[in-house]
């Protein structure tokens, strides 16, 4: 069995705790938890049917496993963003195994402290990134990547169904600030978003972000975002979302060279250019004399499996049943164990938008690796320093 604590009782923590308790994890035990309530800690106790060891803080815990007291494989982290990098630094460091809770941290310079340390550490080092089971997110990446209608020329994602009320905010007294949360929208809600956008579509070149703060809710960070997008070959697109939009929409655009792709509400369609054109749009935009044709496409509805039920649970029964049989800080690329290198994919994007709203123009998002990489860190933390300073 695995032995595994969740640290961070919160309400995605007390969700994973849950489910390992109940015995939903196959292989997987739960050992351990930190800053608990009494009522949850009593649910726990009464699915396991013995006392759990509780801890105040990560340290706590993982100097008792240090000491012995306590017998551990790995760690879940779902605490508060800033602190992540620092848990999980410290449990890799201790031989431990991590699946992190998104986002990988605040910084992209933590997710890729976090990636170095766990490849150093020879740890598994996953994200929990279950918007990826999706089967309309499947499906559109397979249909993306296997280059049948083409190159993408643009990307609209329109995703307001992140709507909240005043009273999330206020329900927890780390949520919107720039000192304990570390954002907005874009840092709590979209990094699911964030990194099927990456994913699908690659990683921007360059972005320009308009992050408006506090515009429908009383809070000092973002609720409203619009992003302009550019890719290297020429794409361009959009992403817009908020926490104060209703009702809700959910709906991903993306314009093949031969083909418009629409994901909406868990369904996808595809209009192709070819029944319709009978040659490349590319040939019949350079050939056509009819100079004011409507092109209305082909179109189809594409036949999805049935969505997982609970893609939390499933993520943590794949990452468990990895464990088991594989070592080693690289997992593997099955949909159920996300590397953690995709974490500091979205980071980079949802910093660059930031620094770009943040300076007023557009930004280039650095090559992981590169040299502009460390230049773009210090940027970011010297602009949201400044941020951190105001709220205080």
């Amino acid at each position: 069995m695995i032995n595994t604590a969740v640290i961070g009782m919160g309400n995605m923590g007390s969700r994973y705790a849950g489910y390992i308790a109940s015995g939903m994890v196959p292989g997987m035990t739960l050992s351990a938890v930190t800053r608990v309530s009494p009522e949850r800690l009593s649910q726990l106790e009464e699915d396991l049917g013995n006392k759990i060891p509780v801890y105040d803080t990560a340290d706590e815990l993982l100097d008792s496993f240090a000491r012995g007291e306590i017998s551990l494989d790995a760690v879940i982290i779902a605490t508060p963003h800033y602190s992540h990098e620092q848990i999980a630094v410290k449990a890799w460091r201790a031989g431990l195994d991590v699946l992190c809770e998104k986002p990988a941290g605040v910084y992209s310079r933590q997710a890729r402290i976090m990636e170095t340390e766990a490849v150093s550490a020879g740890r598994v080092f996953a994200m929990m990134f279950q918007m990826r089971l999706s089967e309309c997110c499947r499906e559109l990446y397979s249909i993306v990547s296997s280059g049948r209608y083409g190159k993408i020329k643009r990307v609209h994602w329109l995703v307001t169904n992140w709507y909240r009320p005043d009273g999330y905010y206020k329900a927890s007294k780390w949520h919107a600030t720039w000192a304990t949360d570390g954002g907005g929208v874009l840092l709590n809600q979209c990094p699911h978003n964030l990194d099927i956008l990456q994913w699908i579509c690659g990683t921007p070149a360059r972005v320009q972000g308009f992050c408006h703060e506090g515009h429908y809710h009383d809070i000092e960070v973002e609720d409203d975002v619009t992003a302009y997008m550019e890719w290297e070959n020429g794409a361009t697109g959009t992403f817009i979302t908020s926490t104060g939009d209703a009702p809700a929409i959910d709906r991903l655009e993306i314009f093949l060279e031969e083909a418009l792709i629409v994901c909406e509400n868990g369904n996808l369609k595809v209009s192709e250019l070819a029944p319709e054109l009978g040659q490349k749009e590319s040939d019949y935009r350079k050939n056509s004399a009819d100079f004011f044709k409507t092109i209305k496409g082909t179109w189809h509805d594409v036949a999805l499996g049935k969505d997982v039920e609970d893609q939390w649970l499933k993520m943590l029964c794949g990452f468990s049943s990895y464990l088991e049989k594989n070592s080693g800080s690289n997992p593997s690329s099955e949909p159920f164990i996300i590397p953690g290198s995709e974490g500091r994919k979205s980071l980079l994007l949802s910093n660059a938008i930031y620094l770009s709203s943040w300076k007023k123009k557009m930004i280039d998002v650095p090559e992981i690796g590169s040299e502009d990489e460390l230049e773009f860190e210090k940027r970011f933390e010297e602009e949201i320093g400044k941020k951190k300073g105001k709220g205080l």
